[in-house]
């Protein structure tokens, strides 16, 4: 059985991806395994952490460091076994770069056992700064059918500059370290913008995880609009900072 982790940032499509990776039938994919709050939304086969809550994240960390080093290994063997009546050719889960860094020898496991990594990168960094921050203000991160009523009547975002140049060089460095990460390993790089080639696009990762090509439909449903004229209350005085800063080529 092929085991992976789509290896990611936040706002970069994982989403899409691991829920269609999904509809394979001949893939289990899981979201967030590794995400520090337990929701049903991510999967019932999350890690569970000791969370203290009138305590910060980071002394939370802190505190689950040496209990989740120990039980790291045994979780993630038990993880890329096929249950009973399972028959999956690939296992595999969505990794949050930021997860890395709470989640003591997860690197070194995925290396030493030879999991694969399918590297999710997201070329137009405008686009994937935006989406983080319209997400972050809003408190919406996905289309879904049962939050209809919110998105409708989402507002367009005021961007503050500072902010948005913050996020985007934020990208850019930890783009560089995904893919210093993974120099090592057996990994394929994706991109955001292949999705606009869908079937292309599936047949290449159904190759690398070596699981047969066939037609998966899209899991997901985009949340932004195309035209960032609609997202951005403030588009002039962006558009002019991207201009003046070389990142014109993302205005299109």
């Amino acid at each position: 059985m092929t085991k992976f982790v789509i290896f990611t940032l936040p706002r970069t499509g994982s989403t899409l991806l691991s829920k269609s990776l999904n509809r394979h039938p001949e893939i289990f994919c899981d979201d967030e395994i590794f995400h520090f709050s337990f929701r049903d939304y991510f999967s019932p086969n999350q890690f569970r952490f000791l969370k203290i809550p009138f305590l910060p994240n980071k002394i939370n960390y802190v505190i689950n460091y040496p209990v989740t080093y120990l039980r790291l290994p045994s979780f993630l063997k038990k993880y890329f076994t096929n249950k009973k009546d399972e028959n999956f050719k690939a296992r595999g889960f969505k990794l949050m770069y930021y997860q890395t860094l709470y989640m003591p020898g997860l690197i070194n496991y995925l290396k030493k056992n030879n999991i694969k990594v399918i590297l999710l990168l997201r070329e137009n960094i405008l686009r994937n700064a935006l989406s983080d921050l319209r997400a972050r203000a809003t408190g919406i991160y996905h289309n879904q059918d049962d939050n209809e009523a919110q998105r409708s009547g989402m507002a367009k975002l005021n961007v503050d500059i500072n902010t948005l140049q913050q996020k985007m060089n934020d990208i850019i460095r930890q783009n560089k370290q995904l893919e210093n990460i993974v120099s090592d390993m057996d990994y394929i790089k994706i991109r955001y913008e292949d999705f606009a080639e869908w079937d292309a696009t599936m047949n290449k990762i159904a190759s690398f995880l070596h699981v047969s090509q066939t037609t998966v439909t899209a899991g997901a449903k985009k949340l932004n609009p195309d035209a960032l004229q609609d997202m951005i209350e403030n588009y002039t005085e962006v558009e002019m900072w991207l201009k003046q800063n070389n990142y014109a080529e993302f205005t299109a």
